[in-house]
């Protein structure tokens, strides 16, 4: 059987589950896309002042996911329930041998400017990421491409953005990618990938207009995209606004107009949410409870993917090098009380490294005993692997984030509670800047949300390195038995067979315990009476604006 008819089977499940969230989204209401009054029906959301483009090649947090998810539509899209691909701009996705990839892309669709959307479209925005020196934030998912080290060269990054070039690549333009006709992608890869199709829906494969390359600062702003919505203005800090795209071809066609998605620092825009303000929020932690037992008001939840975990030293020397310290500083911990007193409600605890049910290969309870609370268990091991330095003080590493701090230091008094251990935190506003210098001296929050469904992209991005004396950047990790184990699983036949060989990887990680899973986070999202269909995403967490169905 080729890949072919695989893809053929789990693309029309997606199509099904579609059609009937759209159904319901076509309902009620004004169809039309006007209020009962004839004006034009405007839903208000929020994003936090933390977005700083809307370049899909370089947008990979969760607001600029959200906002161009209706700004921009990819080769496949995810079904928001199961998370299964299905295809959208592409016609057609075909390889014989998981290396060799065809992709037929359908005709007579355009950018908001015109210009049509065909493989030249995304061959550009491809080029565009993958070339180092353009420093875009999705560059390294398009490693697997043939031709992509021969155009990384050598460059810095200054923290304001400035590129500073030592050499320049050899290359300009992935050799990998041939467009065949107007209609026609042909891909090569380094080596076989049997999940690659399934990557295609994530932001960072959006196409790009001509347009917006010639004028790159331009389209980070307003970019000129092909989705239903179009921006229509940002005023960085303040708010952003889109309107529907009247031309618009695709099937999944909102029906209202416009959408104001008002910005707001740390989840402040509660305050207007009660009062009217807006249809779409999530309450702070201090509202929490009172808004979650309020039966006036109207709320959806689920677990999404974006797990949190704790990350030790492993480059340090120390006791972060003795697995049984690292169990110890785990089982000392109890995740649901922690939970329980800081973000009732918005976590669950995690027992794994890929999260159950969510994506093909999550399975609870990978993680074992190390990650259930078990304060006697935590001070044996504690004991079997030396202690803790008398007299010093634990620090442990996080960024700026008022929430996680309180989150943070409900495992720290755990972890002096069970284990005597005293601790600091130390919040800094250079977090990654200072994990990727390795300039941390004990152990700091991580946080990961897949950017595709596959549980390969749990793993093999985060733990899987080529240095066998020092590990992988952030945290110094190596062992190659688990980089066999993704290999296998890359070049597997199937898919089935590719999540298997992942999932061995993932034994092999709770062997090392390089990390400990703490929580998988449960979106609760609050909306006002005149919007309904609402669905979380499972990957950025935020609500999926084609879905919704607003009424005037």
């Amino acid at each position: 059987m080729t890949n072919r008819a695989r893809s053929t089977t789990r693309i029309a499940a997606g199509l099904a589950a579609l059609s009937l969230g759209l159904a319901a989204c076509s309902g009620g209401g004004s169809s039309d896309g006007e209020g009962d009054g004839g004006e034009d029906l405007t839903v208000t959301s929020s994003i936090s002042q933390d977005v700083d483009t809307l370049l899909p090649m370089d947008a990979n947090v969760g607001d600029n996911i959200a906002v161009l998810d209706v700004i921009y539509d990819g080769l496949v899209r995810y079904d928001p329930e199961t998370t299964e691909p299905y295809p959208y701009l592409a016609e057609e996705i075909t390889t014989t041998d998981n290396q060799v990839w065809t992709i037929k892309i359908k005709p007579g669709t355009t950018f908001h400017n015109g210009e049509p959307v065909d493989a030249e479209a995304f061959a550009r925005a491809w080029n565009y990421a993958a070339y180092g020196p353009n420093a875009m934030g999705n560059n390294y998912f398009f490693e697997r491409i043939e031709g992509y080290d021969d155009m990384q060269g050598e460059y810095e990054e200054a923290d304001d953005g400035t590129v500073t070039v030592d050499e320049e690549p050899a290359a300009d333009e992935l050799s990998g990618l041939e467009v065949v006709d107007p209609q026609t992608l042909q891909v090569t890869l380094n080596a076989p990938f049997v999940g690659f199709d399934t990557m295609l829906g994530y932001t960072g494969f959006f196409p790009i207009a001509q347009a917006c390359l010639d004028d790159i600062e331009a389209c980070t702003t307003k970019p000129i995209g092909n989705g239903p919505f179009q921006v229509e203005e940002w005023s960085q800090g303040q708010s952003l606004t889109a309107t529907k795209y009247a031309d618009y071809t695709g099937a999944e066609t909102p029906n209202y107009d416009r959408i104001e998605w008002v910005e707001y620092a740390g989840g402040s825009e509660w305050p207007d949410f009660q009062a009217g303000l807006m249809d779409l929020a999530e309450a702070p932690s201090a509202n929490f409870t009172q808004a979650y037992d309020d039966p006036a008001l109207q709320r959806v939840e689920r677990p999404t993917a974006a797990l949190t975990y704790l990350s030790f030293p492993l480059y340090d020397d120390g006791p972060w090098t003795d697995i049984e310290f690292r169990k110890a500083l785990s089982m000392a911990i109890d995740r649901q009380a922690v939970i329980d007193a800081v973000l009732p409600g918005q976590r669950v605890p995690a027992d794994s490294w890929v999260m159950p049910d969510g994506v093909p290969g999550g399975v609870a309870g990978t993680c074992g005993e190390a990650c259930t609370f078990n304060p006697e268990a935590a001070k044996a091991a504690l004991e079997a692997a030396g202690g803790w330095p008398e007299g010093e003080t634990m620090t442990i590493h996080l960024g700026v984030d008022e929430t996680e701090q309180e989150l943070f230091q409900a495992i720290g008094d755990q972890i002096t509670l069970n284990l005597g251990i005293p601790y600091e935190l130390d919040p800094t506003p250079d977090f990654f800047d200072r994990r990727s210098n390795r300039d941390f001296s004990g152990p700091f929050r991580s946080n990961w949300f897949p950017d595709y469904p596959l549980n390969e992209n749990y793993l093999g991005p985060v733990y899987a390195s080529d240095d066998a004396e020092e590990g992988n950047t952030n945290f110094g990790y190596y062992n190659e038995d688990f980089n066999n184990a993704i290999a296998d699983g890359d070049s597997a036949a199937t898919l089935d067979e590719a999540v298997t060989n992942y999932q061995e990887a993932e034994r092999i990680l709770a062997e090392d315990f390089p990390t400990a899973p703490l929580f998988y986070t449960n979106v609760v999202l609050f909306h006002s009476d005149r919007v309904s269909n609402v669905v979380i995403d499972p990957f950025s967490g935020r609500a999926k604006m084609r879905l919704l169905e607003v009424t005037g």
